[in-house]
């Protein structure tokens, strides 16, 4: 992984150092190294092909979310209550009123496997990919078998005590069978139930008084990693293909692109389109006698022969018209 990089920024004559995120590498087919795919990347494949492949083969990264400071600050919490019971190998009390004989499991690596930009991982058999995932914290059965356990915090009238089904619900699943799938890679045994340590600001005090009151529950999840060698198949295929893929059926983001651009073609304004095969501007057509040169982004092509004649033109992967003298 590329290392943090650094640059001074001034303010008011003060200078002072901000880091600085590298760029994720884009994928280059045919490429021999395996390529790095997060948990929540297949995420994205999931739920828009196209939006995936705009960002991971072409650099066009969706915009960006507000952060969950909340539920970071939640998720930072829990670990640390759940390191004490893990330092003395004792069952926390929301495991064992749920009935169960599980304590947080130890290993040296456990602190890398929950990092966000380590995470468990593993290289698939064909070479193809990096597979990592950053776990919420692992508990261990006296037989040494692995549960995947991932925290959720949310606010609610009810507490939480079962998913719905669909939409970011069925994300969640996914996200547990993913982890499970990379243990399973890396030589652990794995049980198939996982669970989320659901807790819940119920919003039923009287007033804020910079307090909220959390009632946390485990929600059980039968998990099954069966999907994940053929989605990992679909997305090397898409990858791999010249053409960008199309969007997700419930792609909200490719939605409203779609949506502005016939809203601003019905009111006159040029949307400039990207070639399909290799994503680079295209340029458009200009038919019949010019007064002039044309302006950047314009091509002539002379008189119109059918109907048929483009109103597009890639200047890499169609063959450049001569201009009508």
């Amino acid at each position: 992984m590329s290392s943090v990089g650094v640059i001074k920024v001034c303010n008011d004559g003060n200078f002072t150092e901000k880091a600085i995120m590298p760029k994720s590498p884009t994928y280059v087919p045919g490429q021999e190294e395996p390529f790095k795919i997060s948990r929540a990347k297949i995420e994205d494949f999931i739920r828009c092909p196209r939006c995936f492949v705009l960002d991971v083969k072409h650099g066009v990264k969706r915009p960006q979310s507000v952060p969950f400071t909340l539920n970071n600050a939640v998720d930072s919490l829990l670990k640390k209550e759940f390191d004490v019971f893990r330092s003395k190998a004792e069952v926390p009390p929301i495991v064992a009123v749920a009935g169960l004989d599980l304590v947080p499991f130890s290993h040296p690596e456990l602190d890398k496997w929950r990092a966000n930009f380590t995470g468990i991982r593993f290289v698939t058999q064909d070479g193809r990919f990096l597979v990592t995932g950053a776990v919420d914290d692992l508990w261990v059965d006296r037989n040494g078998v692995l549960t995947v356990v991932d925290y959720k915090a949310t606010g609610r009238a009810e507490a939480v005590k079962a998913l719905g089904e669909g939409g970011f619900y069925d994300s969640y699943r996914r996200q547990l069978e993913i982890y499970q799938w990379l243990l399973r890679r890396n030589g652990f045994q794995v049980a198939d139930t996982a669970y989320w340590l659901y807790t819940t600001a119920t919003q039923k005090q009287d007033g804020f008084q910079d307090e909220l009151k959390f009632e946390s529950n485990l929600v059980s999840h039968q998990g099954s990693d069966d999907w994940i060698d053929g989605v990992l198949d679909d997305i090397y295929a898409n990858l791999s293909e010249p053409e960008i893929a199309g969007p997700g059926a419930d792609c909200d983001l490719c939605r409203f692109f779609e949506d502005r651009a016939n809203v601003a073609e019905h009111m006159g304004e040029l949307i400039w389109k990207q070639c399909d095969n290799c994503g680079e501007k295209m340029l458009k057509t200009v038919y019949g006698m010019t007064a002039g040169p044309l302006p950047s982004g314009y091509v002539g092509m002379g008189c119109i022969v059918s109907n048929d004649d483009p109103e597009w033109l890639c200047p890499h992967c169609d063959s450049s018209p001569e201009a009508d003298d």
